[in-house]
C-alpha cells in the first residue's frame, strides 16, 4: 500500500533545470495507491530551503555525494538495485542503446494502460475508493492556493488549467472544471481520452455555464508520439494550439498545470525535460501542482505491472 502522498507547488520563476534535478527523486519512489496523507510545502519556505541547500552545497564537499541519489531500491520481482543509476542502466541501457530501449519502456507502459477499462476503478488501479478522499484533499489544497495567488479570481478573472496524465478526466470533472474557466487535458491513452471527452460534454457534467473542457491532447508527457493520433472517430493533431510532438504548450496559456499520479512513468531525463518545456505554458504568477506517491522507507520501487 501507499505510504504517503505529497502535494508540491512549483511556481514559474524558480523552475530552473538545476532545481528540477533536485526534484527528480520524487518519481523514483513507489507507485502503489492507498489512503493518502497530504503534505503541504509552502512556496516561500521552499525557496529559502533551496537557497540554503545551494549555499551549503558550495561549502560542503560531501553534498555532491549525498545529492547523487545513492538510494537503493528493488523491482516488483524482488531484484535489488544499489542506486537509481543501476536501475536505469538495466531498464533503458547505456548511451548507445538508450533510445531504442527507452522507446520500448514507454511502449510497454502505454500497452499496459490500453488494456485497462476506462473507469475510475480502472485508472486508480483497483482502488476506486481513493477517489473521494483524493478529491477532497486536493480541493482543500487548491482553494488555499487560489485564494493566496489569485485573490481576484471571482472578479471575472479567466483561469485556465492543464490536466496532465488526465486519464478519463476524473480530476478535471470532479475538481478542476469547477474552479477554472477552461481545462485542457493531456493523455496518451486514446480510449481514456474518448471517455473523458464524453464525460465532460456539457450535457454530462454540472460545471458552471462558463466553465468547460476545451482541448483534448492525445500525447504523452515525454512527447515523441506520432504527429496525428486518432481519438475515437476524430483525429487530434497534437500540434494544435501550440502543442508539438515534444509537448511544448502554448506560451502563457495556463494559470495552473496539474500533474498527478503520472510523473513516475518518466525516465529521469524526460522528467526534467517535461518541466523545462511545460513551464513556458504558465502565465506570470502561474504554477505547477505535482501530486505523487512517496515511499517512507527511503528506497524506491520499480513496478513492472505499472510501468
Amino acid at each position: 500500500m501507499l505510504d504517503r502522498l505529497r502535494l508540491h507547488v512549483y511556481p514559474k520563476e524558480p523552475l530552473t533545470c538545476a532545481k528540477l534535478t533536485q526534484y527528480a527523486s520524487l518519481k523514483l519512489e513507489t507507485k502503489r495507491r492507498a489512503k493518502p496523507t497530504l503534505h503541504l510545502l509552502h512556496v516561500g519556505r521552499r525557496k529559502e530551503k533551496l537557497r540554503s541547500a545551494e549555499a551549503g552545497a558550495a561549502a560542503d564537499p560531501k553534498h555532491k555525494e549525498s545529492s547523487a541519489m545513492e538510494v537503493s531500491g528493488l523491482d516488483s520481482d524482488g531484484k535489488e538495485f544499489k542506486n537509481a543509476e543501476e536501475m536505469w542502466r538495466e531498464q533503458i541501457g547505456e548511451d548507445g542503446e538508450q533510445q531504442e530501449k527507452k522507446t520500448q519502456w514507454y511502449r510497454e507502459g502505454i500497452s499496459y494502460w490500453e488494456g485497462v477499462e476506462a473507469s475510475v476503478d480502472g485508472v486508480l488501479g483497483g482502488f476506486g475508493n481513493v477517489n473521494e478522499v483524493d478529491i477532497k484533499g486536493s480541493e482543500a489544497f487548491l482553494q488555499m492556493l487560489l485564494s493566496d495567488r489569485f485573490p481576484n479570481a471571482r472578479n471575472n478573472q479567466h483561469l485556465v488549467a492543464l490536466d496532465c496524465g488526465s486519464g478519463i478526466g476524473r480530476i478535471t470533472k470532479n475538481l478542476l472544471i469547477r474552479y477554472f474557466n477552461e481545462v485542457d487535458l493531456l493523455e496518451p491513452v486514446s480510449h481514456f481520452l474518448d471517455a473523458a471527452r464524453e464525460s465532460l460534454a456539457p450535457e454530462n457534467h454540472m460545471a458552471p455555464d462558463m466553465h468547460k473542457a476545451t482541448n483534448f491532447f492525445c500525447v504523452p508527457l515525454q512527447g515523441q508520439r506520432e504527429k496525428n493520433k486518432k481519438v475515437g472517430s476524430k483525429k487530434v493533431k497534437i500540434a494544435k494550439k501550440g502543442i508539438s510532438a515534444d509537448f511544448t504548450p502554448e506560451t502563457g496559456r495556463y494559470d495552473v498545470i496539474w500533474v498527478q499520479w503520472c510523473i513516475g512513468h518518466l525516465t529521469d531525463d524526460d522528467f526534467v525535460s517535461f518541466f523545462k518545456r511545460a513551464k513556458v505554458g504558465l502565465k506570470p504568477g502561474g504554477f505547477f501542482v505535482l501530486k505523487e506517491n512517496i515511499a517512507r522507507s527511503g528506497t524506491f520501487l520499480l513496478s513492472h505491472s505499472l510501468i
